[in-house]
């Protein structure tokens, strides 16, 4: 082990001006932290599995003593008694039940603070639950330790883009910031960071913003990405100087791989949910492959009976050691995906790999079968103009298809898009597609373009 800060761009005026003491409080806890997570997540797996089950221990005890919902749960046994795999899996509804009958499980006296938080409604109904600020300053710090732990360039800019659900002017707004490094920004130089909201944005002012810096290390969805491509030539990237795409862990498609690939501008997928926060960081040597974020999260992959495009996967049940405000104990995602004990680079903890994401992004058979349905929004745009879209499978055998932004379609614009997406789904589907002015998205922040609404009939 070697400790070397020769290549970190120390700030001059980075070390304490106080008597005795080398890093002032903030960057000191901040710095500790990170130290911590990578202790756990890549050192000793023996002494990382005592420590996870000890934390267990710990929250098991907590949710017992607060909880009427989970000392029913547990079943009165001993929190050191209880092995995670033989208690029930925990379910949206009920999370919603808990939080709303017993509130947060935080009391003033704990002198932690918790507040109200709720998802993005990308499942359906958002679920409303409290976070704590240990957990909001845990996330904080999770995501800037990737940053440090795989040596990335600290004094890179960062471009961070997402979606919002309330009209902005132009279509988008911009908030900034020099530094994107917290407390550690008084000791360390780093680029600025810059956040970008944006819902049916105007293309040539927000391309004209990403110009404005270099854009470094670039956070943002594949489908930003693909709107992007139908506007300037990939090479785009290259000319404003990203150095990594940050990917939210959902499908990316084999053409935007080809791109970055061609490119040269590496990829890296991060798996997280509003609930838990970080759960998994894409591995560098092997793309696909995420390394469970250990020092927040126990991860479960059980019931391996889904089969989608041929391939067994199994439910993504996760643990949140932190989660004392609402307490998320076997918690199930509705993600599908493989879990194995290590990574093929070497790294010796928990690697999840062919995540699908929610089951609500696959068509679903009657069969209990899963297939694939990833359709990129150029592919749509050739077919109609649209300001916005939205697929939903309602039925096993129909597809619902609103093209926003249009009081009418032509005929021949709803042949063809029927005609594609009967090619992508399957002759047995009823394509219906209507004409939109403005798309009901309802209480959901994210905007997918497809969401599969059917309730399997199978367990």
């Amino acid at each position: 082990m070697k400790f070397d800060f020769s290549s970190y761009p120390v700030r001059n005026k980075g070390f304490s001006e106080q008597p005795m003491t080398i890093l002032d409080p903030e960057p000191k806890a901040m710095l500790c932290g990170i130290m911590e997570m990578a202790l756990i997540e890549t050192g000793s797996p023996a002494a990382r599995e005592r420590w996870q089950k000890i934390q267990l221990r710990n929250l098991l005890k907590h949710a017992s003593e607060r909880s009427a919902f989970w000392r029913k749960r547990l079943g009165g046994k001993k929190p050191s008694d209880i092995e995670l795999a033989s208690l029930p899996i925990l379910t949206r509804q009920e999370v919603l039940k808990q939080a709303a009958s017993e509130g947060p499980l935080l009391l003033a006296s704990d002198g932690i603070p918790s507040t109200p938080h709720r998802t993005s409604g990308s499942s359906g109904t958002p679920v409303r639950f409290f976070v704590s600020a240990v957990s909001v300053q845990y996330n904080f710090i999770r995501s800037t330790a990737q940053y440090v732990m795989e040596g990335r360039d600290l004094s890179l800019n960062r471009t961070r883009l997402y979606q919002s659900n309330q009209p902005v002017k132009n279509g988008f707004s911009v908030e900034e910031s020099p530094s994107w490094m917290g407390p550690l920004a008084t000791l360390f130089r780093s680029g600025i960071n810059k956040n970008i909201e944006y819902l049916n944005p105007d293309a040539k002012k927000l391309i004209k913003e990403l110009e404005r810096h270099d854009i470094g290390y670039l956070a943002c969805r594949p489908l930003f990405l693909e709107w992007l491509f139908n506007l300037v030539d990939p090479a785009f990237l290259k000319r404003t100087k990203t150095k990594i795409w940050v990917a939210n862990a959902e499908n990316i498609s084999n053409e935007l791989i080809r791109i970055f690939s061609s490119l040269e501008i590496p990829i890296r997928s991060v798996y997280s949910s509003d609930e838990v926060g970080p759960i998994g960081y894409g591995c560098g040597a092997f793309p696909g492959h995420l390394h469970v974020a250990t020092s927040n999260v126990m991860v479960e992959v059980v019931d391996a009976s889904h089969e989608l495009d041929g391939i067994r996967l199994g439910k993504v049940l996760v643990t949140h050691l932190h989660s004392y405000a609402t307490p998320f104990i076997r918690y199930d995602l509705g993600d599908l995906a493989c879990l194995s004990e290590t990574c093929p680079c070497g790294h010796l903890g928990p690697t999840i790999h062919r995540l699908h994401g929610r089951l609500s992004s696959v068509l679903k058979h009657r069969d209990g079968k899963f297939s694939s349905f990833y359709i990129r929004s150029e592919s749509l745009a050739a077919l109609a103009d649209f300001t916005e879209y939205r697929m939903r499978q309602t039925d096993y055998e129909k597809i619902v298809v609103e093209i926003g932004g249009r009081s009418e379609l032509r005929p021949e614009e709803i042949g063809a898009l029927t005609a594609f997406l009967k090619e992508r789904a399957g002759p047995r589907f009823e394509i219906e597609v209507l004409a939109r002015e403005k798309i009901d998205w309802g209480e959901s922040r994210k905007r997918h373009g497809f969401r599969s609404e059917v309730v399997s009939d199978r367990p």
